[in-house]
């Protein structure tokens, strides 16, 4: 049965700096060809880092300098350069001599750009210390009169490999391969909250819309289907908490900071917004496929 179909397509080659947007996608087991194949990591901390703790790395944009597309099992030597962009316009090249040095000094942090490497390579992947309640709740930004999301739907295998991990070891990503979300929900959110719900805020890979819904809740009726889109086959595993990065700017996107979007996030949609996808079979994803739900 036909449900929806995809607006748009995003991938992020660099963790927590903005994307581009494709007509086209290859997609893997680990996700999109090429998305966030790169992160910066904190050199001090030897910690792999995003924008939940350093909101100064989505002031950045992240595009491939070559010709050649990504792939979707590229790691280490294989994934391809990078340029990054600053705000003022300067641009830097992945394999540029002083790369390292010029974003440690753009980010006023001592910093090393990173390409995926493999799962088996756990310890490229761990904690610098354990996860603790308080790191958790200052990367949401959780309110003092909020509770603590529940992460009880989400995959065991996953909530396993956080545990000591910054994300899954051989992937980039937060946690799962892919993260989807529908127009619809952004438009009732915006309805309610008279706040930009710009989809760049929220950094999906696939934007969809919705037949026939108008709410936020559209899309969570997804949740433990599968779904067929393109070539691929999709398991919607669970929904997507937000943490404190929607609100925070991203200049070269236009979007200034709105914390006041978090809040929204919490009082209309009690911080979730959006689906964690996994892959069951990988294929191509075009803009403007539409949407079937398998059972």
């Amino acid at each position: 049965m036909r449900i929806g179909s995809v607006i748009e397509i995003w991938r992020y080659p660099v963790k927590s700096m903005g994307g581009q947007r494709l007509d086209t996608a290859s997609v893997g087991c680990s996700g999109l060809a090429g998305d966030r194949h790169w992160a910066v990591l904190d050199t001090r901390q030897t910690e792999i880092r995003s924008a939940k703790r350093w909101p100064e790395l989505l002031r950045y944009n992240a595009s491939y300098s070559g010709d050649d597309s990504p792939g979707t099992d590229d790691y280490d030597a294989q994934v391809q350069n990078v340029t990054i962009t600053a705000p003022d316009g300067q641009q830097l090249g992945s394999d540029q001599p002083n790369c390292d040095e010029q974003l440690s000094d753009w980010l006023g942090r001592s910093a090393r750009l990173s390409r995926r490497r493999p799962a088996h390579e756990r310890d490229h992947y761990r904690l610098a210390r354990a996860r603790t309640d308080a790191i958790t709740h200052a990367e949401l930004g959780l309110f003092e009169d909020e509770t603590p999301p529940d992460y009880s739907a989400m995959s065991a295998e996953v909530m396993g490999a956080l545990a000591d991990c910054v994300t899954p070891p051989g992937v980039y990503v937060d946690a799962f391969p892919l993260h989807l979300l529908s127009r619809n929900a952004l438009t009732w959110l915006a309805a309610r909250s008279a706040l930009d719900t710009d989809v760049r805020r929220f950094r999906p890979n696939l934007l969809v819309e919705v037949d026939g819904a108008g709410d936020s809740a559209a899309e969570d009726r997804w949740l433990g289907a599968h779904l067929g889109i393109g070539e691929t086959l999709l398991r919607v595993d669970s929904r997507t908490v937000r943490c404190a990065m929607p609100g925070r700017p991203q200049p070269l996107q236009g979007l200034a900071a709105q914390p006041a979007l978090v809040r929204a996030l919490v009082d209309h949609c009690q911080r979730c917004l959006g689906l964690n996808i996994v892959v069951e079979r990988p294929g191509l994803i075009r803009a403007g496929d539409p949407i079937f739900r398998l059972d």
